[in-house]
């Protein structure tokens, strides 16, 4: 059933013999052209999806939309790809993100659809961009209205799923002659589920490990802003972005140990790990100056001082368990108080100016990183807490990034380029205090790096008339460790795993050359090959028998090749359909050492279609879908296919003002992942699944002038930087 749904889905596309006007002229007392702006929309080198036009977006949060964008997965990690490159940058109103993995999709999921109005895909961004992000930048556009006046919208929602959540949404503005002072604000409260089992043969034994999680966090976070034009030239603005995360969770994990030969249980093992305390508080300041005169002149300076800070405290209970399940062999109890303090400095500056048929781009940047992580582990028996000197450690990690480029492009005809350079050295030091197991004294060790690197970017372009667009575009790009990637130390995840950080941890580096073809407002299409080196993923290893520890490593080099198609076409006037489809060949070659080699390859193809009906002059109806076939991640797991389907209807209310909006998220509930390794006599698969089946009804409002100006475009200096959170 669900085969043939999305192959109607798929199919429909294929169907549209013309593309229909977005634009209607309606005569009232005077002349107005209204507009009707598309689901997906293709315009310089970017694809948007206007998330505030999906009556599907309803309810969800970035991560979800992140999901349902063109040429967007996110795997079972967390981690992020576009058009089959990972190494992605996340930015959020040209802000950093503060984070990566885990701690990146804590984010999105608190940032909901109601204060979104946008996602950018900019998949080959030139030099005049941090070279960090191998795999492009996606950039997440919240809500700003210029209107004059004082003005807004709110929204409230509930989602019916496993359990109960709410979620909320407030978007102000207010602007009178030379000041523009705006904000937003939203929550989303409720328990996350999440059930996942994790099995695997390791020297002659099957380890049988299954967790329900749930996860009873908070997420709150609003924005603050200000904009003083000065006169038509200058104009100053300050604005505070803060995205607070509170709550607890509790982990349930029953393993099974049995015998691989026979299939016989031998033991249990029963684990909870209740994160009684849970605070990550993410915060950014900004201060912009902008020169802007009538001949194309820009320049722009900001200064940022952002802030992560986490304070995560969890009691693990461990039993030991005979095969009856009831017998106790031994038990024992840890805390762990795990703080982390990162802050970030950043100042930049950028020009341009017109130069006959082109333009000249320059900038420079600096950006000072100082990250401070403490972890302290205890024993506790009798109910008394011992601190574990051994298995506790504090690891500081300073690191400084200076930057300056130059680019420029020209016009000829119906021909232009524009080619750039960008140098950036780095400079890190980092030092682990920790106490040797060996000696028991107290132990440091040192990570250093320094190095200098060149990123040019090239784009050729050929428009032989308005509607047809060709492209040759080439740049390389840099993924540099994140802060917890490169701590030493091992943690301990439970009795038979635990992570460990690599030190000597090196960058990774990729060279890209796409080919590209748009006609404007219907259709895109890029062929892109990709050559990374110095790859490095989380790499599993057997230890002490039956145990297992992931470390990060460089393991060797990636060949991607991929075609992506994107159309966005009304076949009708009530019926409009975007879609995507991402097809790549993916080769992984692994060195693990001198003996341990594998080579590794797939071909994948997602796809993604939102069709919007117009039932009515107040009613729409949304049906969307998304597909991945079997891919690889993390670099040698491979996983099996997963997709879904969403439904929705909304009606304008209140004189048009309102919006009353219900909709089915995951219909069949078949977002599920499944991934499975074997390799060097380590054989382990995971899968699982969260509460995406739910019921959603939501309600919004809008107030004031709707009448939207311009809104000042903003970008800040700690693009990079701050993403590397984890």
């Amino acid at each position: 059933m669900h085969k043939f749904i999305l192959l109607v889905l798929a199919s429909l596309p294929t169907c549209v013999t013309a593309q229909k006007k977005d634009s209607t002229i309606k005569e009232l007392k005077e002349i107005s052209i209204v507009s009707k702006k598309k689901t997906v929309e293709f315009k310089d080198g970017k694809v948007v999806y206007n998330v505030s036009n999906s009556v599907n977006a309803m309810g969800s949060n970035a991560l979800e939309l992140l999901k349902r964008s063109p040429g967007v997965m996110v795997d079972p990690t967390n981690n992020i790809s576009l058009n089959g490159k990972s190494g992605v940058t996340v930015y959020i109103d040209g802000k950093p993100s503060y984070m990566q993995g885990d701690a990146l999709a804590a984010l999105l999921k608190s940032l909901q659809s109601a204060n979104i109005h946008s996602i950018e895909l900019l998949p080959n961004p030139s030099s005049k961009y941090d070279a960090a992000g191998s795999g492009g930048i996606i950039n997440i556009r919240l809500k700003k209205n210029t209107a004059s006046g004082l003005n807004g919208d709110i929204a409230a929602g509930m989602h019916f799923g496993q359990t109960p959540k709410t979620e909320g949404a407030l978007n102000l503005n207010y602007r009178t002659g030379k000041f523009n002072l705006y904000g937003n604000y939203n929550h989303y409260f409720g328990y996350h589920n999440m059930e996942y089992d994790f099995y695997r043969i390791q020297e002659g034994e099957i380890i049988d490990n299954r967790t329900r999680d749930v996860d009873m966090r908070n997420p709150v976070n609003f924005k603050l802003g200000a904009d003083y034009n000065i006169n038509s030239r200058h104009t100053v603005g300050v604005m505070m972005n803060a995205n607070l995360y509170f709550g607890p969770g509790m982990t349930n994990t029953t393993t099974y140990l049995s015998d691989a030969a026979t299939g016989q249980l031998t033991s249990m093992l029963k684990a909870t790990n209740d994160y009684y305390s849970q605070k990550q508080n993410w915060k950014n300041y900004n201060i912009n100056y902008q020169y802007k005169d009538t001949s194309g002149r820009l320049f722009t300076t900001d200064l940022d001082y952002g802030y992560y800070r986490a304070r995560i405290k969890n009691i693990l209970y461990n039993h030991f368990l005979k095969a009856d399940s009831v017998t106790e062999t031994d038990q024992y109890t840890l805390r762990t108080f795990n703080n982390s303090d990162i802050n970030i400095y950043g100042i930049k500056a950028d020009y341009e100016q017109p130069v006959q048929r082109g333009k000249i781009y320059a900038g420079v940047k600096a950006n000072v990183v100082a990250s401070d992580n403490r972890v302290q582990i205890f024993d506790v028996k009798d109910r008394k807490d011992y601190l574990n000197e051994s298995k506790s450690n504090t690891f500081r990690y300073d690191e400084k990034v200076y930057a300056a480029y130059a680019m420029a492009d020209q016009q000829w005809g119906k021909w232009k380029l524009q080619a750039g350079l960008r140098l950036e050295q780095t400079v890190a030091d980092g030092v682990l205090h920790a106490k040797s197991l060996a000696t028991g004294k107290d132990t440091s060790q040192q990570v250093n790096n320094r190095y200098l690197d060149f990123f040019p970017s090239m784009q050729l372009s050929f428009r032989p008339s308005e509607l047809h667009h060709f492209s040759l575009l080439y740049n390389r790009k840099i993924d540099r460790p994140t802060y917890t990637d490169l701590n030493p130390f091992s943690y301990q995840l439970d009795e038979l795993s635990s992570w460990q950080g690599n030190a000597f941890l090196r960058p990774q580096y990729s060279n890209s050359v796409t080919v590209g073809y748009n006609a404007t407002g219907i259709l895109s299409a890029s062929l892109t090959y990709t050559h990374r080196r110095d790859m490095f993923v989380p790499v599993s290893d057997s230890i002490n028998g039956n145990k297992m520890v992931m470390t990060p490593k460089n393991v060797g080099s990636q060949h991607l090749l991929a075609l992506n198609l994107s159309s966005s076409v009304s076949p009708l006037p009530w019926w409009s359909i975007s879609a995507n489809v991402n097809a790549f060949y993916k080769q992984n070659l692994i060195t693990f050492d001198e003996r341990r080699h594998a080579r590794l390859s797939v071909n994948t193809v997602q796809l993604n279609v939102q069709q919007v009906f117009d039932l009515d002059k107040k009613t729409q109806a949304e049906i969307s879908g998304n597909y991945q076939s079997p891919d690889i991640y993390g670099g040698f797991q491979r996983s099996k296919h997963n997709w879904q389907l969403n439904v929705g209807v909304q009606r304008k209310v209140l004189k048009d003002q309102g919006t009353v909006r219900i909709g089915i998220n995951d219909l069949f509930q078949t977002a599920r992942w499944y991934g499975v390794r074997d390799f060097d006599g380590l054989y382990y698969r995971n899968k699982g699944y969260e509460d995406s089946r739910q019921l959603r009804i939501g309600f919004s409002y809008r107030f004031g002038n709707v009448k939207l100006a311009r809104a000042r475009e903003r970008s800040s200096g700690l693009e990079s930087e701050s993403r590397r959170v984890k």
